[in-house]
This record gives structure tokens, C-alpha cells and sequence, in this order.
């Protein structure tokens, strides 16, 4: 094992290093702008906090890092994202050459790097990154802690799982396990137990709970907000919803790699228990049955379970290392898995080749953001009727964003116009509009909202419709309009039918 352990330790650093190098490349000449999640995680990370409405604080620090050293571009504000995916597949390596060999890390390595969902992520900036990170980095200490307890492992411990918390609150799904292998775990429970699971567990209370105070002090805006995320107030037992879950799996994982994992947590689960790739398929398979679940009660996102391969990386590596069959379908499916991603991706930086192919519709939200932020600024100089506006509102959350991003409030004072009384996003809590006589200029984003706006503001003037070519035939239409005379209904209950 020694003399295979320094070249598979180069394999994996020059794989992780080449795809670092290509994807920061790729962020730098991407022609698409920021999606507007996006620019409101760059929006956060202008106002440091320890919380914010939807999401925990780290992908704004994050942010605020990245953009701090390199200035706001849009490769700056995404450049954590290929920088951490890095990193993440390096403890991926430690873990999987610690639990059985060095060939084993290089494939449980490439096995997440080369992830079509890690292929996407790393052109974007989001919650996921992360928190990958850091539920490696926790799978890490635990492989440690079962071996050998040491109070550094018990401090990454409790470091990775709180960081984790302050990433994505779905790090919950880390718990599950980690107290069935107490109960259930001889070396588990020894290192855990007592003093240093008492240790590691004070670390992670005393790591969030700058995000407890924050929703304390926030009427619990993030736990809230995650809360109704799961939707079960609608029609409950959607099958086809669970069906879709599972077939978008294949898309995250890999179709070939996702089959192979299932595999190998079978074959996982045969081992005793004493082994920690039978605690690591406990691991794997608890986020996918918490979200499957959902998924039939109401709805799920495909990401929802992405914590999953975390684990799944390295259980699936050691699985398959151990038969030369395995291993040659695992790397012919990995090399064909990730020839698809990085085609699409190369597509994707041209926008001529995206619109041919069709592909205008997957990425029209990332388009054309400046030029729609120069048609507002426009009207906004020109005023309405001889008067001057005396402020922009905008009824959606993403376009509130990207416009801010794109530098809309350099030309005025922007904000969100709110529909219920009850606050639904960050921009509601941070830019609420305030009561005033206008003009104002209301970009509508919503088609079914004009009977609301009409309750709101005393007059409402029809001013032509912005379009924005967005190329492939693709059209941004907005309403604008000047509004007078606003004073906010207070109906909690008053909602459209279908919120876009």
C-alpha cells in the first residue's frame, strides 16, 4: 500500500489542480451574468451579518472573501465555489486513503470533482458548496475519532459540523448517524462519549448560536423560511414527485455513478457494523430516504439530498477498488459522465453555439443584465408627466437582486414592493418600500399582480413594456409604471395563484 500511496497522492493533486486551473479559467471568460440568487448572496456579503432570511451566513462570508481580494466581478463573487469543491475533494482523498487506500482516495477524489453536479456548482456560487465541505471535513474527523479519539479530531469535529450549520442548515442530516454509531459503534461511542463528545458538542452550540440570536432577534426568519420551504400545507402523497427526485439523482451523481453507489451501499450494508463504510452508507442514505420523503408529501429540489455523495464519493471508491471490473466500469463511466458536463460547459461559453443548440432557455436568466438595468435607468431619468420619480420598486426577489448587482441603486433609491404583510424574503426585511406619494417607478416582473398593485397605490399610469432581448428568441418582458400615492395593504391572506 505504501508504494502506491505517493503516486496516487500526485494523480490526485494534479487532477484536482487541472480542473481548479480550467474551471477559474472558464468562470473568468463566461459570458453569463449572475442569477438572481446569486447577486443576493453578493448582496449579503456587502452587509456582513451572522443571518440572513433564507439562509445561513456562510456563503455571504464567503463571498465577502473572495470579492475582498479579487473586486465584485462575476468570476470573483463564484470564484469560492471551484476554489472549495477543491479542497473538499482533497479530504476526500485523506478519508477514503485513511479507510482502505491511496488508490481508493484518488478515485473517491475524482469521483466528486468530476460529479455532474459538481461540474455545475463550480460555475456558480451557492449554499451546497459549502456545506459539502464541511460534512467531508466532519466524515474526516470521524474516521479519525473511530481509529484514534484525540482532542484535535474531536475539535475538527465539532468545528466542521457547526461550520457546516452556519452553511446550510440540511447539515442535520449529519446527526442521524452520528448518534446511531454511539448507540450502536464500540469505537465510535469511545470516542465520543464523556469528555469529547461533550467538547465537540459545546463547539458546534457555541458556533451557531450567532445565528440563534440573529432569528431571535429576526422572529426566526431563517428557520421559517426552511420550515415552509417543505411546502406540506399543500396537497400531501405526490408520487410523481418522488419519481422525479430520484431520476434527477442520475443527473447530480452521474447516471452510471449514481447506479454504482447504489450498489455499493448495498454491499456497504453487509459489512459488520464495526466497519465505518457501513456507518458511512447510514450516512449516505439518510438524506436521500428524509428527502424522498418530502418529495412524496409535497415537493423537493434535486440538491436537496446532495449531502449524500459527500460520503457516497468514498464508499462507492472503496467498493469499487476492490474488483478490477468495478473499477474499469467506474472509471469508463466517470470519463464519459464528465466528456458530457464539460461539452455542455464549452457550449455554454459561447452564446451563438447556445442559442444554435437550442439552450437559450436554461440560461436566459443569466443574460443580458446590464442592458435591462440601462433600459430602467432610462426611463427612471426620464420622470413621468414633468416630474422626477423619486424612487425604483420592483416586485420580485430576484430581479431586486440582480438589478442591485448590475448597479441599479447608483441611479436611485430601489426597493421591494411587498404583497402579504408577512415578510417572505430578505429583500422585504432590508428594502421594504416605504409609504410615499411618487412617482415612483415600478418595474412589474408578476403578469397576475396588477389588481394588487391597484390596491396599493392610489394611481397607477401603464408606461410601455421593457423587453430585453435575451437571445436564442428569448424575451425579458417587464411591466413599468408610474405609481402614485403608495400605502401598503395589510391582507396577510391575499396571494396569487401562481407565484413564477
Amino acid at each position: 500500500m505504501s508504494a502506491n500511496k505517493t503516486p496516487y497522492q500526485y494523480y490526485t493533486i494534479a487532477l484536482i489542480a487541472a480542473l481548479f486551473i480550467i474551471r477559474v479559467a472558464a468562470l473568468v471568460v463566461s459570458p453569463l451574468g449572475l442569477h438572481g440568487d446569486e447577486a443576493q448572496y453578493w448582496a449579503w456579503s456587502q452587509q456582513v451579518d451572522f443571518g440572513y432570511f433564507s439562509k445561513p451566513p456562510m456563503v455571504a462570508w464567503v463571498i465577502a472573501s473572495t470579492t475582498s481580494l479579487f473586486g465584485h466581478a462575476e468570476w470573483a463573487v463564484r470564484l469560492g465555489s471551484p476554489l472549495i469543491h477543491s479542497a473538499t475533494a482533497y479530504i476526500l482523498f485523506l478519508t477514503a486513503r485513511k479507510l482502505h487506500s491511496a488508490q481508493a482516495g484518488f478515485w473517491a477524489a475524482a469521483i466528486y470533482i468530476l460529479m455532474p453536479a459538481v461540474w455545475l456548482s463550480s460555475a456558480i456560487i451557492s449554499t451546497d458548496v459549502s456545506l459539502l465541505f464541511f460534512w467531508v471535513l466532519a466524515i474526516h474527523a470521524w474516521a479519525h475519532l473511530r481509529d484514534q479519539p484525540t482532542w484535535s479530531r474531536t475539535l475538527q469535529l465539532g468545528l466542521a459540523i457547526g461550520l457546516g450549520f452556519m452553511s446550510k442548515y440540511a447539515m442535520m442530516f449529519f446527526g442521524p448517524a452520528l448518534v446511531l454509531a454511539v448507540l450502536f459503534d464500540a469505537p465510535t461511542r469511545k470516542a465520543l462519549l464523556h469528555g469529547r463528545g461533550m467538547i465537540a458538542l459545546f463547539l458546534v452550540a457555541l458556533i451557531i448560536m450567532p445565528n440563534v440570536l440573529w432569528n431571535l432577534n429576526h422572529d426566526f426568519a431563517t428557520v421559517s423560511h426552511t420550515a415552509e420551504n417543505t411546502n406540506l400545507t399543500s396537497d400531501l402523497f405526490n408520487p410523481n414527485e418522488m419519481l422525479t427526485f430520484w431520476l434527477d439523482q442520475f443527473g447530480v451523481f452521474g447516471p452510471v455513478t449514481f447506479v454504482m453507489f447504489l450498489l455499493a451501499v448495498m454491499s456497504g450494508f453487509k459489512n459488520k457494523p464495526r466497519s465505518m463504510v457501513f456507518w458511512l452508507s447510514i450516512l449516505c442514505v439518510t438524506p436521500l430516504i428524509a428527502i424522498s420523503i418530502q418529495a412524496f408529501l409535497s415537493r423537493a429540489n434535486a440538491n436537496w439530498a446532495v449531502t449524500a455523495y459527500g460520503g457516497a464519493a468514498v464508499v462507492l471508491a472503496i467498493w469499487a477498488v476492490q474488483r478490477e471490473v468495478r473499477l474499469r466500469s467506474l472509471k469508463w463511466g466517470v470519463i464519459g459522465q464528465s466528456a458530457i458536463s464539460l461539452t455542455f460547459g464549452i457550449i455554454l461559453l459561447s452564446p451563438t453555439l447556445t442559442d444554435q443548440l437550442g439552450l437559450a432557455n436554461s440560461i436566459k436568466r443569466l443574460r443580458a443584465w446590464p442592458d435591462t438595468v440601462q433600459v430602467i435607468s432610462d426611463y427612471y431619468y426620464g420622470g413621468y408627466d414633468g416630474q422626477d420619480y423619486s424612487a425604483i420598486a420592483v416586485d420580485n426577489r430576484l430581479l431586486f437582486y440582480d438589478a442591485e448587482y448590475y448597479g441599479l441603486r447608483d441611479t436611485a433609491p430601489l426597493y421591494m414592493w411587498t404583497l402579504q404583510a408577512k415578510t417572505r424574503n430578505h429583500a422585504e426585511l432590508t428594502y421594504p418600500l416605504p409609504i410615499q406619494d411618487g412617482p415612483i417607478l415600478f418595474i412589474n416582473h408578476y403578469q397576475n399582480y396588477e389588481r394588487f398593485l391597484r390596491e396599493d397605490f392610489a394611481r397607477l399610469e401603464r408606461l410601455p413594456n421593457i423587453e430585453i432581448d435575451l437571445g436564442g428568441g428569448k424575451i425579458r418582458s417587464l411591466r413599468a409604471w408610474a405609481a402614485y400615492g403608495y400605502t401598503p395593504t395589510t391582507d396577510p391572506n391575499r396571494s396569487p395563484r401562481n407565484l413564477k
